[in-house]
């Protein structure tokens, strides 16, 4: 009986490490990946209590939020980047015309096919679709990237965040003014769609002002303060940043954001009053939607070789291109961008910013009924809320994908080392051998010389 007993014991020996290691994998991958939960709680928060962080709720998140947390965000950002990146990034023409041509002008084309495609099919007219649901797809196509959490996705990646800055500062800037006339000129018209036209382009001036004030309360007076304290006092700037850890503080500041997100969807009531199959369709498409932006953000930011060749030898290096001015010949050079900047590229050109839709649709349609104006928010709210979400897992994915880069790099960098080690080593031995061999050839000849005069003698 004692045998099997002690057996037993050295078996649940064996099994109990295992255990702690899984459950150690476990913790880690939680740990390292914390931000997933803290967007599920402030979804959960949203749902049961929106009143509380929706515009003009408890908190008053238009301003404690997105003025005092985004706001916030910046300002550590500036703390953080070197001002000779920023201004690197600021003269990258290539960057601003790929993040900024994808965001504004590639995903409201693509976007448009979609929705006439749905209409042919029949979407509307059978009731499946909400028309207004269609609407609110156009107006998310022709807004520009988010404020605050591209940077910070970015950051969390390994990424240049640098650039994704600037490309918010630029986005929303030139984005502001070019979404209204791209939803003129993008919406359906006919049927179902005449009742949800627009008003009129002389009832956006107080929306040019909220987003221009937001723009720049919120990001770029943050952004130069920092920047000033960056130059003014590094050491205790660096200090500040180390013992205080203001860069997670980043991601704990973008759950608020989320939260103050999720709290508006829920509070309008239209997703609950619109056809479960309008909501459904537009949850899910925006899932296909925002991999397929991001891939496509890919692939033009580090384009194959084969394509790049081929796309160089019909514009940068053809015969018209060769007689272009030598920046318009760079900037419409396709080539791959550094891994960092494709990062950038990935989360700012498939990411949308509730700060324009929302005040804008409010504007845009301010004619309607509150309800219809809430059903037109709806799939802006949830292409934000749900590119947070799925950002978060491309995050996971672009820090392995940096860090195998890095690896792959030391590894060659390691591997040559030692060759060129194992190189000087081998001449070294030939040396000594070459050494030895002049060395006994001379000892020879040193011992018959001498032996040369004994014979003599004798």
């Amino acid at each position: 009986m004692s045998e099997p007993s002690g057996v037993q014991g050295r078996v649940e020996a064996k099994e109990r490490p295992g255990a702690s290691r899984a459950a150690k994998r476990v913790l880690d991958f939680i740990w390292s990946n914390w931000l997933v939960l803290g967007f599920g709680l402030a979804c959960v928060l949203g749902y049961f209590f929106p009143h509380v962080a929706a515009r003009g709720g408890i908190i008053r998140s238009e301003y404690s939020i997105l003025y005092g947390g985004i706001g916030l965000i910046f300002f550590i950002n500036g703390m953080q980047l070197s001002p000779a990146k920023l201004k690197e990034h600021v003269t990258n023409w290539r960057l601003h015309i790929v993040v900024q041509g994808t965001n504004l002008v590639l995903i409201p084309v693509i976007q448009l096919i979609i929705v006439h495609i749905v209409i042919a099919a029949g979407g509307v007219s059978s009731g499946t679709v909400d028309a207004s649901i269609l609407v609110g797809m156009v107006v998310v196509s022709c807004i520009p990237t988010t404020i605050a959490s591209n940077v910070v996705m970015t950051r969390n990646s390994g990424g240049d965040e640098a650039a994704a800055i600037i490309e918010v500062v630029i986005g929303n800037v030139v984005g502001s003014f070019l979404s209204p006339w791209l939803i003129y000129g993008f919406l359906p018209s006919g049927g179902e769609f005449d009742s949800l036209k627009p008003a009129k382009a002389d009832t956006l001036g107080p929306m040019y002002a909220n987003v221009m004030q937001q723009l720049g309360l919120s990001v770029l007076l943050p952004l130069v303060v920092g920047q000033s304290l960056r130059w003014t006092f590094p050491k205790q700037v660096s200090w500040t940043l180390r013992t205080f850890y203001l860069a997670p503080l980043c991601s704990v500041l973008l759950m608020l954001v989320a939260w103050s997100t999720f709290s508006g969807a829920f509070q309008t009531g239209a997703l609950t009053a619109l056809p479960k199959s309008s909501v459904i369709f537009n949850v899910f498409l925006n899932i296909a939607e925002y991999i397929l932006f991001t891939a496509i953000c890919y692939w033009i930011a580090s384009p194959p070789e084969v394509m790049a060749r081929l796309i160089n030898g019909c514009v940068a290096d053809s015969k018209l291109g060769l007689c272009l001015p030598g920046l318009i010949r760079r900037t419409l050079t396709v080539k791959r961008m550094p891994k960092e900047l494709v990062v950038a590229v990935c989360f700012c050109g498939a990411a949308k910013t509730t700060s324009v839709g929302i005040p804008l649709a409010a504007a845009m349609w301010s004619q309607l009924d509150n309800f219809t104006i809430s059903s037109i928010q709806v799939p802006v709210l949830l292409y934000t809320v749900e590119q947070v979400f799925i950002a978060q897992f491309f995050t996971i994915f672009f820090k392995w994908w940096l860090h195998r880069t890095n690896k792959s790099v030391v590894d060659a960098e390691s591997t040559t080392t030692r060759d060129q080690r194992l190189a000087t080593d081998e001449q070294g031995d030939s040396g000594c051998l070459e050494d030895g061999n002049i060395s006994h050839d001379v000892s020879a000849e040193l011992i018959n010389a001498n032996m040369l005069p004994e014979k003599h003698v004798s």
